[in-house]
């Protein structure tokens, strides 16, 4: 499993677990998720199911991120961050404040996310629309008389009359009045609150209603859980059923059909699904994914190889992480050009082309030269900052096996003579001899200033990359002493006690060092991102909360991946809170930055709405025009068959409480009519729109356009209609 997916996988359990406020039961044998999996619709294709707080509380609190989750000076710092928010958006939308609309949410995500939960998506047989539709089912349990008061509440905001009592089967369910060609749905059966759309007919209520022996869905079988806080699953040949099915319904076969051929070389054909099971197992966080894919290998996966834990022999024991992998790098680009070739055709050639060119410019193959001079395994690590006098910083360094030494050397050089060249005085490279052997070193001036230098060197079969000469020097030294590695560890010995053969990949963590390098960095650069957040309007707290305590107690943690008879197989366990802080710090301050962006998002997204709408209103006259010989109603409201929903007349950019219309018609059009691309049929109030204006043309097309030039082209409009334009 990825760092990208643990991080994902550790910030949702986070997200998940706001709630945490219940009495303690003990954990049953099969999950809550999985109990309330057996309710899930037929032919689902996806989804992504939590246990819920009520279930998880006892053992979450056990773990590493459970104890700094409650830490109170994390709890103080949480709420601080919580209001600031809340005021910001309470700010930007006041109308959200006066209803009660931000307690409410809090209240509803509160209760929610203490229940278990699925959120899917499923398969559906049609003639018309998409062959698919979205559900959720929640267990409400308990908590059904505060959930259900919380969505009353929530639908009393609606406008009356918006939200309808409505059949779906048996069941009388709630859902809006105008659902359109998209039908949707929500309400109680039981204790399960269940929302669908796009399901007409109630295929997500089938066995939700009434009693229910089902087993939880096969792919549980196959991945061992604890707990269930996550549980993600995808079904990739449902997946491209349904894309398949969209494609000749749109008539996108042709592309389709080059996507199915680009899987097929990639090697990714027979993978059937993927699924991921994320728990608790005290004091750590435990994921296991599987991804299933049958013999025979092909393509992408068929470059990945086996590794040796002896690799790690030449990593240094005080490093903080150290990950060995093993793949034919040089096989992963040639299947991944033969796909283009597929895919492409002969017009794949010009690419091959501009290959060419860059390898003559640069004085080196890439496939044939620095490719080829890789044999597969490598090793990475990382050395925590303080390690040595030398490199303050601290830094990486990379160990990779070659075939070819002397290829790579000449490749490497020659790349090096091209940057130096190429970079006027921003890359400068040099060689010197130590020890017998040469060392590279590449001064690239904004790196360099940072005490990032990368070096590297030639050892036997294997090159040394190093961040900086002191970090290579330490390397190389490590390599020839073979003795007191990261292998020989205490921490390392403990999680490699029990490993399944033939690894791909494995990765050693120090969560310890990590967790402390990580609010040593961000104590350093928190009080300069408070300033920027505060220059955004947000005032966030000026001291991270000290968390040393529950450092002390971390222990390693550990990842790995590796094939069976079944497919690809993926395993975590750790504190999981290396990434967590990161991630929870760097949102705090997205947040405070991103506020007046999101404004500015949320006033693009009206003025896009309100295009959309003259769009459908454009459509309407014309459609209205065909059936009357060529001539435009004289109001909108002679189209209304036409475009149905007359909130297509209302613009989301029209202030409150202003009388007059959202667009303006001009009367009196003919289809007849010469240049219809500059004629303006309708076009946004004036009178309360600013710099910009989005405007309707005769021949259907919608502009936001300038003040000035829009007055022009109105002016012109009406010239042609032989009126005189009214003031705006």
């Amino acid at each position: 499993m990825s760092n990208s997916k643990l991080l994902l996988s550790a910030v949702c359990v986070q997200l998940l677990l706001m709630s945490l406020v219940c009495p303690s039961k003990a954990e049953s044998a099969t999950s809550a998720a999985e109990q309330l999996l057996t309710m899930m619709p037929d032919d689902v294709v996806g989804f992504v199911a939590t246990s819920g707080g009520d279930d998880l509380k006892p053992v979450f609190e056990k773990t590493i991120l459970g104890r700094i989750w409650n830490d109170p000076g994390v709890q103080t710092f949480r709420e601080a961050i919580k209001k600031e928010l809340i005021a910001k958006a309470a700010q930007e939308k006041p109308e959200l404040k006066d209803a009660g609309v931000f307690d409410l949410a809090e209240g509803i995500i509160r209760q929610v996310t203490a229940r278990p939960l699925i959120i899917g998506v499923a398969q559906k047989d049609t003639a018309q629309g998409p062959p698919l539709y979205g559900f959720a089912i929640l267990d409400a349990g308990p908590r059904k008389a505060e959930i259900a008061s919380a969505l009353t509440k929530l639908e009393s905001l609606a406008d009356e009359g918006d939200i309808v009592e409505i059949e779906v089967g048996s069941a009388k369910m709630h859902g809006p009045k105008d659902a359109g060609d998209v039908p949707g749905y929500w309400g109680w059966i039981g204790n399960y609150l269940v929302f669908a759309i796009n399901d007409g007919k109630g295929l997500a209520l089938k066995y939700v209603q009434g009693n229910n022996n089902r087993p939880a869905p096969a792919c549980l079988q196959n991945v061992p859980g604890t707990g269930d806080a996550l549980v993600v699953h995808i079904n990739r040949e449902k997946v491209f059923g349904i894309l398949s099915t969209i494609a000749r319904m749109e008539g996108g076969e042709e592309e389709f059909g080059a996507v199915e051929a680009a899987i097929r070389e990639l090697g990714l054909n027979n993978v059937k699904s993927f699924t991921e099971r994320v728990g608790f197992d005290s004091p750590d966080i435990v994921s296991n994914c599987f991804l299933e894919m049958p013999q025979p290998r092909t393509g992408l996966l068929a470059n990945l190889k086996t590794i040796n834990l002896s690799m790690f022999d030449m990593a240094d024991p005080g490093a903080i992480s150290a990950t060995a992998v093993n793949c034919d790098i040089a096989g992963i680009y040639d299947t991944v050009m033969n796909a283009g070739r597929t895919v492409i055709g002969n017009d794949f050639i010009e690419a091959e082309q501009g290959i060419a060119a860059v390898e003559a410019e640069l004085n080196f193959k890439i496939r044939q030269g620095l490719l080829e001079s890789l044999s597969g395994p490598m090793l990475f690590y990382v050395m925590p900052s303080g390690a040595t006098v030398q490199s303050p910083q601290g830094g990486f360094v990379i160990i990779a096996q070659l075939k070819n030494a002397k290829l790579w050397e000449d490749s490497l050089t020659a790349l090096g003579k091209f940057a130096a060249e190429k970079s006027k005085g921003m890359v400068q490279v040099s060689s010197q001899v130590q020890d017998g052997r040469t060392v590279n070193t590449w001064a690239v001036m904004p790196l360099a200033m940072a005490q990032v230098m990368p070096t590297w060197t030639v050892i036997g079969d294997k090159v040394v990359i190093g961040s900086n000469p002191a970090l290579l020097t330490s390397a190389v030294n490590q390599i020839n002493s073979g003795t007191n590695s990261i292998r020989g560890t205490d921490g390392f010995r403990k999680v490699t006690a029990k490993l399944p053969a033939d690894l791909l990949s494995f990765k050693y963590g120090d969560s310890k060092l990590q967790f402390t390098q990580l609010t040593t960095a961000a104590q350093q650069f928190w009080p300069m991102a408070t300033m920027f957040a505060s220059n955004a309007g947000l005032k966030l707290p000026f001291v991270l909360p000290q968390l040393s305590h529950i450092a002390q107690d971390m222990g390693p943690s550990c990842q790995y991946c590796w094939f069976d008879a079944q497919g690809l197989r993926g395993h975590y366990r750790g504190a999981g809170i290396e990434p967590s802080l990161g991630a929870v710090a760097g949102g705090a301050i997205g947040a405070g930055i991103l506020m007046p962006a999101l404004a500015r998002a949320r006033e693009q997204a009206r003025y896009a709405v309100s295009m959309s709408n003259l769009k459908q209103l454009g459509l309407a006259v014309i459609m209205y025009a065909d059936d009357h010989q060529g001539i435009l109603p004289e109001n909108p409201g002679q189209a209304e068959k036409y475009y149905q929903n007359p909130k297509v007349l209302e613009s989301p950019l029209k202030p409150k409480g202003f009388d007059g219309p959202s667009y303006i018609y001009v009367s009196g059009h003919s289809m007849k009519a010469e240049s219809p691309a500059g004629q303006v049929v309708a076009y946004e109030n004036p009178k309360y729109c600013k710099d910009t204006i989005n405007t309707l043309f005769l021949d259907g097309h919608v502009e936001r356009m300038q003040r000035d030039r829009f007055r022009e082209t109105l002016e012109a409009t009406y010239k042609q209609l032989g009126r005189e334009m009214p003031e705006i």
